[in-house]
């Protein structure tokens, strides 16, 4: 059965309507309940049930809910976290990264912001989620098969982020200039760190408020910023050096911005686009093995005649 012809299914329909209706249940138990909650949910129950057109979307996009919904329930799973790390990835980063006068290199540009890195920077780290949305819509509008695997990757790479946040919790930059390297401060909140000049030329509050909704300080590592401009790269490589220009150089300018603002080692960023890579291949696989075509062995009959 393909993915399509999945999603059409009665099975799969209510049990995306069934998450959909549990998740909404789960974040008013918790006491979280938002306008984009019941945004999204509603969307996609929407999807599910609106008729066969929106229901091609289902599948594909089915995982970007799923992200969502993995991503917001942070808060529910971070005493599973193994101990918290202050001061490895700081101490590796100055010995093995090193920056002009001994420090690493989140450190450095800490003391030598600009206004043109600011807002270029600062954009960057606003559009890289975006990057994502519009290329799987692009995806879906040509019905290109890459549709439901940039989805489906997006889910696999975040995935991944989660269970390392888990097994190796770790204080981003900011927070070791902010804290020192000490024992973990469990009371710290959520800074945006350097996206607050960005802030502050705009006038806005966009990163002030992003970072106020992260439940988990100590997720540095990896570097999710980087990973996914990273895998839109490797989705569209196929498609000529323009795309591959035009998606490298976003990326690269990421990677450069979630160092520059204080959020992420080199180290971050290192890990973040290998689990970039690594979701990428992952779902390249599953789907070529999904679409290879059977082979059906037919018996030969006596005498080596195969006629039917």
């Amino acid at each position: 059965m393909t993915s399509r012809s999945l999603a059409k299914t009665p099975a799969f329909i209510w049990l995306v309507s069934l998450l959909a209706m549990g998740h909404l249940m789960l974040v008013t138990a918790t006491g979280r309940l938002r306008w984009d909650h019941v945004a999204a949910d509603a969307a996609l129950l929407g999807v599910a049930w609106a008729g066969p057109r929106t229901r091609r979307f289902l599948f594909g996009g089915f995982p970007l809910w799923l992200t969502g919904m993995l991503l917001d329930s942070q808060g529910l799973w971070l005493f599973l976290r193994g101990p918290i790390h202050t001061g490895d990835l700081w101490v590796w980063e100055t010995q093995w990264f090193p920056a002009p006068g001994g420090v690493n290199w989140p450190q450095w540009w800490s003391t030598r912001s600009n206004v043109v890195l600011d807002l270029l920077c600062g954009f960057a780290y606003a559009a890289y989620l975006y990057e994502v949305f519009l290329m799987a819509i692009f995806f879906f509008v040509k019905k290109d098969a890459r549709f439901e695997k940039l989805c489906w990757a997006f889910l696999v790479v975040n995935a991944l982020g989660v269970v390392t946040y888990l097994l190796y919790p770790a204080a981003p930059p900011w927070y070791i200039l902010d804290y020192g390297p000490g024992p973990a401060n469990l009371a710290a909140l959520p800074s945006p760190a350097g996206t607050a000049r960005f802030d502050a030329l705009l006038g806005i509050n966009y990163f002030a408020g992003f970072y106020a909704r992260n439940p988990n300080v100590f997720g540095a590592m990896p570097s999710l910023h980087a990973a996914y401009p990273f895998m839109v790269m490797l989705f569209v490589w196929r498609d000529g050096w323009k795309w591959r220009v035009g998606t490298g150089a976003f990326a690269l300018l990421v990677a450069f911005s979630a160092i520059y603002l204080t959020h992420h080692y080199v180290l971050d960023v290192l890990a973040g686009l290998a689990f970039a890579l690594a979701a990428f291949l992952a779902v390249e696989l599953a789907f070529s093995r999904k679409s290879a075509p059977m082979t059906v062995s037919m018996p030969l009959t006596p005498g080596g005649d195969t006629r039917a």
